[in-house]
């Protein structure tokens, strides 16, 4: 982890200057976008929050709502979408409606928050992770942490997460995570490894000075899937601290995708987005002991800007960017990528869902 005389900082600028020359990356061009009618419901039950997407072995696809308990069922969705390439469509329809459960099998409560789920992957068996990020109150009593679970196919718990300290609720001022700021993303890797990124940085990760000039120091930390504890975490450095990160999703066991999304928005303009690849390298720092990231000094994650998305791109207004999966390969072989916006159940905002062609260059 400590490399005598640099900071994380400096780090970056000496993995920039002395990296050798990158390969080519992989490339995105946007083929389909859609977006549910606004008003939608299934089950007599408004439709919208989708804040998480994974696709399922048999071609179906889980959808998150970040619904807390304002009335209705914190809840997942069963989708099916189709892409049609050559015509630049896509269709996007509701199958199935699963109601978010506790341990003992209780649907949790719909007239307060309990849980503010944010993040969906499949896990072998019919499982599913899924996580949390709590309810930050500042009587304890009243306080709930965030979470990762792992959950049966009818949405009971199974299995929690043992989190980092990074992860959780302190003081909401100097320690610990913030408030709605935690675990906006999951991946799981072909190898079965768990990962989980933090929205915004940990207080202690925070630099004391710099502001939005100063990197935003997140934390991606791997879980042992059979003991769900940490194994490791390494630092992701968004360079511009205006940036939060609201999705992971695996495209190797080393690489990952992001979605890193400009804060605060106006709809108005649509939403500044990018698209970030993401390696761990073998010589990426493992800052998993390190109490406060300013302080150590680390090698980050290599990071590379894949697609940027102005809040107007080809014609379409970006909305909120919160969900990636793959999709189906194309006809000539090509994976899909999928995004998913989040509409905040906003008469301004959509549940937009735009599927790219993902081509990466070979040898």
């Amino acid at each position: 982890m400590r490399r005598a005389g640099m900071g994380i900082g400096a780090a970056l600028s000496a993995l920039a200057c002395t990296s050798p020359a990158p390969a080519a990356p992989p490339s995105l061009d946007l083929i389909a976008s859609t977006a549910l009618p606004r008003g939608s419901r299934f089950q007599g039950i408004a439709v919208g929050g989708l804040s998480g997407l994974d696709r399922l072995p048999n071609g179906d696809y889980l959808a998150i709502s970040d619904d807390k308990g304002d009335g209705r069922p914190p809840r997942y969705y069963r989708l099916a979408i189709r892409i049609d390439a050559p015509r630049h469509r896509m269709q996007v329809r509701i199958k199935q409606q699963v109601v978010l459960r506790d341990a003992r099998g209780i649907p949790f409560p719909t007239d307060r928050m309990v849980i503010d789920p944010e993040a969906i992957r499949h896990l072998a068996g019919g499982h599913v992770l899924w996580s949390s990020e709590g309810t930050w109150r500042s009587d304890p009593a009243d306080r709930t942490q965030p979470a990762m679970y792992e959950g049966d196919a009818k949405g009971r718990i199974l299995h929690g997460f043992a989190l980092p300290d990074a992860y959780l609720h302190a003081d909401n001022r100097t320690r610990g995570a913030e408030s709605n700021g935690v675990l906006e993303g999951l991946a799981v890797t072909p190898d079965g490894g768990i990962f989980a990124l933090n929205e915004v940085p940990a207080f202690e990760d925070r630099p004391v000075a710099g502001g939005a000039t100063a990197p935003a120091l997140h934390r991606l930390t791997r879980f042992d899937p059979t003991t769900r504890r940490p194994t490791g975490q390494y630092v992701y450095a968004e360079p511009d601290s205006r940036y939060s990160v609201s999705e992971l999703l695996a495209v190797d066991d080393h690489r990952f995708l992001t979605i890193e999304r400009a804060t605060p928005f106006d709809m108005k303009q649509g939403v500044h987005a990018r698209i970030v690849l993401s390696t761990l390298a073998p010589d990426t720092s493992d800052v998993l002991a390190c109490p406060a990231l300013p302080r150590c000094a680390a090698v980050p994650m290599r990071r590379e800007v894949l697609l940027d998305l102005p809040g107007r791109y080809r014609g379409i207004m970006i909305d909120n960017l919160e969900g990636l999966a793959w999709g189906p390969r194309l006809v000539d072989g090509r994976r899909t990528l999928i995004a998913e916006a989040d509409d905040n159940f906003s008469k301004e905002e959509r549940s937009q869902f735009l599927a790219f062609a993902w081509s990466e260059p070979k040898g």
